[in-house]
């Protein structure tokens, strides 16, 4: 009887434990979509515009490339680097607005590799003579980035020595022929067994060759999920080569049973924090090594669901698709995103048909809280997927130049600048940042778009330094503000400037 009753207390323990565990796995699936590692923007794009028509552009492109203006890199007055991956498709359509002063490097997507032979495929349109030649004239280093998503192909091409010596060969001929100035490899997918025991080899053995055969300045580096799913060592890889680009996005995507950000700063089981902190499933072991070796991918894009009602990370009916920077912007018209606190990103609903629609991405608020991130753990810089994908809108060039231009123009007159607010748009409070070059007294007021003062932050002497205020519309403002735009102005004794803000019922 005493066994009986035992073996039921251990049965009930080992259900109990059981039934605990597929709790947690259900918590995570909701917060994250599926607990395992799916297809990245960068294949999914891929894939769709494999098959596009191929265009020529016009321009008479040759072989004559000019060679990096190695003075101007080296003079760049950027605070880390930034790198932008420029996709074949948005090349076929020229951008005519790209701000070389706040990039250091292009990467150019993408060529591709015969597993079988180690031959190397070139992008559309290839040579992309103007847009090198115009990099390279502006300090910006040209990237040619190899991609391959099937694993048995991965392995193919990293395992087998013949293959791989040809893959070696031709990516110095390439890099030789058009003066390129690095390589960046993007095989995703890998086999686990991969992952473990073959790409850090294979990572190692190309950074050698390189750097023994074309030149100790071209640069090696590999791109590598926010999210270690298996098999990965992050810091061996991160030794293997010149450095890593972390995609920091893809959290939330058409495998998600909710409606949310690709790439959350904060909230939900992972993060960008998480896998710039945690030792197990993300870098943080890097980060506290090496973090010179990693660069911070950010997300210019977002994706939109069909939903089952208008709430925040609302269950998601249908996935319509990922939504450029651009598109959101246009889909929004004169309508201010909402702005999560729980993931510190932006979202908003468009109803249609009595359908709600619901998209989350990233605008210049979210993405500065991600470059402060990245400048606060000393990481080698920032990235971006894609470049092009903000087409027109100045505001996160604007962005960039706030937060990694060093320039004295953009330190207003040496002695004061206003970094920004974060949210912005936002519906109750936002953070004002600012620095200061010297001692001073300090003066910040908020103003209505008829010039009237709302109320007055602060009005105090401060020593030389960065400094942020919050500013709680309902606690600081003698009445009810209603949405509209307003403008905050910080004066000291040697400056003042003004910028705008929206605030949003």
């Amino acid at each position: 009887m005493e066994l009986e009753k035992h073996n039921r207390k251990n049965n009930y323990n080992l259900m109990l434990k059981i039934t605990q565990a597929i709790l947690i796995i259900l918590i995570i699936t909701i917060e994250f979509g599926k607990t395992q590692e799916q297809k990245s923007i960068h294949q999914i794009e891929w894939e769709r515009h494999n098959n596009d028509s191929s265009t020529t552009r016009k321009s008479g492109l040759s072989t004559n490339i000019i060679p990096l203006n190695i003075n101007l890199a080296d003079q760049k007055e950027l605070q880390g680097v930034v790198f932008g991956f420029l996709p074949y498709w948005v090349y076929n359509n020229p951008p005519l607005y790209f701000q070389f002063d706040l990039l250091t490097h292009i990467a150019l997507f993408s060529f591709s590799v015969n597993a079988n032979t180690g031959t190397i495929s070139n992008p559309d349109n290839w040579p992309w003579t103007d847009l090198i030649n115009a990099a390279h004239a502006n300090g910006v280093k040209v990237v040619m980035c190899i991609v391959e998503f099937d694993n048995d192909n991965i392995h193919k091409i990293i395992t087998n020595l013949s293959v791989k010596n040809a893959f070696f060969q031709n990516v110095r001929s390439i890099i030789e022929t058009y003066q390129l100035d690095g390589i960046n490899i993007d095989f995703e997918g890998l086999h686990k067994v991969d992952r473990a025991n073959y790409i850090n080899p294979f990572m190692a053995d190309l950074t050698e060759y390189v750097h023994s055969n074309i030149g100790d300045d071209i640069e090696v580096s590999f791109d590598v999920p926010a999210v270690n799913w298996g098999g990965w060592n992050f810091s061996g890889l991160a030794d293997a080569c010149d450095y890593l680009f972390i995609m920091g996005y893809d959290f939330f995507g058409s495998w998600s049973s909710n409606a949310g950000p690709s790439a959350p700063l904060t909230g939900g089981n992972y993060n960008i924090n998480r896998t710039l902190t945690d030792v197990n499933s993300g870098f943080g072991m890097v980060v506290n090594n090496n973090p010179e070796k990693l660069i911070l991918g950010v997300p210019y894009y977002g994706n939109k669901w069909r939903t089952s009602n208008v709430n925040e990370n609302a269950p998601a009916v249908q996935y319509i698709g990922s939504r450029t920077y651009a598109s959101a912007k246009s889909e929004l018209g004169l309508q201010q995103p909402s702005w999560s606190t729980k993931y510190n990103t932006p979202w908003y609903n468009i109803e249609s048909s009595g359908n709600i629609y619901q998209t989350w991405f990233d605008n210049d608020s979210s993405l500065g809280l991600k470059y402060k991130l990245a400048k606060s753990k000393n990481l080698k810089g920032v990235g971006i997927w894609a470049l092009g994908y903000d087409s027109y809108h100045p505001e996160l060039w604007d962005l960039l130049r706030d937060e990694f231009y060093l320039s004295i123009e953009n330190t207003s007159h040496d002695e004061f600048r206003i970094l920004r607010n974060y949210p912005n748009p936002f519906n109750s409070s936002t953070t004002i940042e600012y620095e200061i070059l010297a001692d001073e007294k300090v003066v910040i007021n908020i103003y209505n778009i008829l010039g009237e003062k709302i109320v007055q932050l602060m009005n105090e002497f401060q020593q030389a330094g960065q400094y942020s205020i919050l500013y709680n519309v309902d606690s600081n403002s003698k009445s009810i503000l209603p949405s509209g735009t307003y403008f905050y102005q910080i004066t000291t004794d040697s400056f003042s400037e003004v910028k705008k803000m929206v605030l949003l019922r």
